[in-house]
């Protein structure tokens, strides 16, 4: 799954919580899926975060030596 998909997908369950009175079973079955779909976003997050904090250490290495 892409961050643009997760991201979507949570804007659309946000919505749906919004909008719908969910009974607890649908309310309890959004939530778990919000919940990992952060942990998903923040994964890729942290991993851009990685590769860039990488690039920068290669960057300052090459124009230091």
């Amino acid at each position: 799954m892409t961050y643009a998909d997760a991201i979507a997908e949570l804007e659309a369950i946000l919505a749906q919580l919004q909008e719908v009175p969910a009974d607890i079973d649908q309310l309890h079955a959004r939530v778990a899926r919000a919940e990992t779909l952060v942990v998903a976003c923040r994964e890729q997050l942290r991993g851009v975060e990685d590769a860039l904090k990488k690039l920068d250490h290669s960057s300052r290495q090459e124009l230091e030596g």
